[in-house]
């Protein structure tokens, strides 16, 4: 326990540290922002303990600082971290409370300091709409836990009811149907915020379930309805990231699948995919990179989406789970036919018919679009190792996953 605190008030003492001397240098113009930037990468890795979970969230929060270009919002950023390194291991609802409205707090300053140019009202109006259903739903949370703790007289997650936890974790999550906020924060928020959101909240609620909290509610009803709505609602969707939104609907309704079938194993085979797409998805210039991503989002051969969707499909088999199965199996044909959309927008040229052209051009500049923000990486250098190791990742990724198919 000691150990613990002393490790804590390290964290905490180095924190201050790294603002006054952030505001003090930058204030001086002696230091420059890619000083800051590297200081602050170093302290992540400096306080990150030694667990394979943890690691993976430094190592993608140290790609994600790269994405930020002022000093307020890597700030921000840092504490997200820490809200989500600490809530990774929460044993205390109260623990878990706070850190979970630390990483949602952070989320909705950081929608409002990135908000720029003619779509600031529409980033700062999807920000308060997550962060009014946010407060409802954490304030029925809070109120249920004061309750536990009046009836039971303990705050720890041991033996006590995870109903309003479940709750509060699909809602953080973008589960349908509770997942209006994710469509409208997709797409109003800039491509660094938005490729924070779609990865490092995702990998520590997962974390947390795995290794701190258990549950006895099944959630079959919830994998259904984010299957169903992120299939069917991406076919209304005129840009690109309205489509992405409801694909990670539906890429958070599998892995859902996973833990209720598969087991947590499973779970972080298909996320870890999920994480690598996404940073090359919204890190990308070539437009033919781009349609592969989708290829591997759709879960075709020979990408790593394939094999981790099969891998989850062949859980749910062998636990007799066929009518999730055959949800499944339904909705990812279905899925299919957007990607192809996607597949055919960015590799092939042209198209046919005039209104089907001009709504192919509409789509792609919904993608090129800088939405209010500067280039995604800094440094050309930087952005080109980011994307050459997520493409080999994403091409020899099955070589890993294919080995229990092979056994």
């Amino acid at each position: 326990m000691f150990w613990n605190s002393i490790v804590e008030l390290d964290l905490c003492i180095g924190l201050l540290l790294l603002i006054l001397f952030g505001l003090l240098s930058l204030r001086n113009g002696h230091v420059s922002l890619g000083h800051i930037r590297f200081i602050c990468q170093c302290w992540l890795i400096l306080i990150t303990p030694l667990e394979v979970q943890d690691y993976a969230l430094c190592l993608l929060t140290v790609i994600l600082l790269q994405s930020f270009h002022s000093f307020e919002a890597m700030l921000f950023l840092l504490f997200g971290y820490v809200g989500q390194l600490y809530m990774m291991h929460s044993v205390n609802l109260v623990s878990f409370y706070v850190c979970l409205e630390a990483q949602t707090l952070c989320v909705v300053v950081l929608c409002g300091l990135l908000a720029r140019g003619a779509s600031t009202s529409f980033s700062v109006e999807a920000a308060l709409k997550f962060l009014l259903l946010s407060a409802m739903v954490s304030g029925m949370a809070l109120f249920w836990f004061s309750a536990m703790y009046q009836r039971t007289g303990s705050l720890d997650m041991v033996g006590q009811e995870t109903f309003w936890i479940l709750l509060v974790m699909l809602f953080k999550l973008g589960v349908a149907p509770m997942h209006m906020w994710s469509v409208d924060l997709y797409g109003s928020i800039p491509k660094s915020l938005l490729l924070y959101l779609s990865t490092a909240p995702k990998l520590s609620l997962f974390t947390f379930w795995a290794s701190s909290w258990h549950h006895d509610f099944s959630v079959g009803v919830f994998i259904l309805f984010s299957m169903l709505i992120g299939s069917i609602g991406a076919y209304g969707q005129p840009a690109l990231r309205g489509l992405f939104a409801y694909s990670t609907i539906n890429e958070i309704g599998l892995m859902l699948l996973a833990v209720e079938t598969a087991g947590f194993h499973t779970l972080y085979q298909h996320l870890g995919i999920y994480i690598i797409t996404q940073l090359l998805l919204w890190n990308l210039t070539d437009k033919r990179l781009f349609a592969l991503c989708a290829v591997s989002l759709a879960g075709l051969p020979p990408f790593a989406g394939f094999f981790g969707k099969a891998w989850i499909f062949w859980h749910a088999m062998s636990v007799q789970a066929f009518s999730l199965l055959a949800a499944a199996l339904f909705c990812t044909v279905l899925s299919l036919v957007y990607y192809l959309r996607v597949i055919r927008l960015f590799w092939m040229v042209g198209g046919t018919g005039t209104t089907n052209h001009a709504a192919m051009i509409a789509m792609q500049q919904s993608w090129t679009a800088p939405v209010h923000t500067a280039p995604s990486f800094a440094g050309a250098p930087q952005q080109t190792t980011l994307t050459s190791a997520c493409a080999v990742a994403l091409a020899f990724a099955p070589i890993m996953i294919i080995k229990p198919f092979v056994i």
